[in-house]
């Protein structure tokens, strides 16, 4: 019994632990877009992606899952200039809008981020197309 109770506090402090990271990049990643530093984004990006390979790595989906919610809204807020930033920078817009809405079906953001990050492209088209 008191096994079962040393494993529980163990897992809801990892848990804890992995909520706060993450809290504490969406705080960095609302900070990076807001100054609207394209380059450390994407590299923030890159850096949350892979810490959450590593916590999807150790098959404890509670923490994959305190790790995603933590960042859920800040990666709902900035999906729009993310996505914007990965085409500026070369990737293509179609590839770009699969990534949002794989992060979608895998509860990483809503489908308002999805949303957005459309719109975001296709207003950033219309000017393009009225001077073709």
């Amino acid at each position: 019994m008191t096994a079962i109770v040393a494993v529980s506090l163990l897992s809801c402090n990892q848990n804890s632990q992995y909520k706060e990271k993450g809290e504490a990049l969406a705080v960095q990643l609302d900070e990076l877009c807001q100054q609207r530093d394209s380059a450390a984004v994407l590299e923030l990006i890159k850096s949350i992606d892979a810490q959450e390979e590593e916590i999807v790595a150790t098959g404890d989906t509670a923490a994959v899952a305190a790790f995603r919610e933590a960042l859920k809204e800040a990666r709902k807020r900035n999906s729009p200039y993310i996505t914007t930033i990965k085409v500026e920078n070369g990737r293509d817009k179609n590839d770009a809008l699969k990534e949002v809405m794989k992060d979608a079906l895998e509860g990483k953001v809503s489908i308002e981020a999805v949303t957005s990050s459309i719109d975001t492209l296709l207003t950033k088209e219309k000017p393009e197309r009225k001077k073709k």
